[in-house]
């Protein structure tokens, strides 16, 4: 099972990030010249190939302004959504229900503060690194502007 989370792709190459990876997107070239040495990588790379990447975005960064408030309504929408999703299932199918959405919020059948609590602490980091994100992209901006 692959955890590439497509952005772009061609038939030379492949914009990607990992599932579980905020931290950096991926380019796979096929076909192209590089250079290689310690601390570095060089590769040149087409514009037709850029042209089409250059169109998506590397990172979402929608929850980077988010409040607390929306967070918590957020979280608190879809905790009351996996509980009734939980109540309204089939015996059997209980146990798939209740792990879906498990590494936001926990299980759904885990008491609804618990579940809450854990989605906004989540939300919150996923918060804190978009806009981590944003101040580094800004600052690379700045720099662009101001060269020394």
């Amino acid at each position: 099972m692959s955890t590439k989370a497509t952005i772009a792709y061609g038939q030379t190459f492949h914009f990607y990030h990992e599932a579980l990876d905020d931290n950096y997107v991926y380019l796979e070239l096929e076909q192209v010249q590089f250079e290689a040495s310690y601390n570095r990588v060089m590769v040149p790379i087409p514009v037709h190939i850029w042209e089409v990447i250059r169109q998506y975005p590397g990172i979402d960064l929608s929850w980077a302004d988010k409040s607390d408030a929306e967070i918590l309504d957020y979280v608190s929408q879809n905790v009351d959504e996996r509980i009734r999703d939980y109540e309204a299932a089939e015996s059997d199918k209980k146990g798939w229900v209740s792990i879906l959405g498990g590494l936001v919020f926990g299980k759904a059948n885990d008491p609804r503060d618990t579940q809450i609590e854990q989605g906004v602490a989540h939300y919150q980091r996923l918060r804190e690194h978009q806009q981590q994100v944003k101040a580094a992209m800004a600052e690379l901006q700045q720099a662009q502007r101001n060269p020394a």
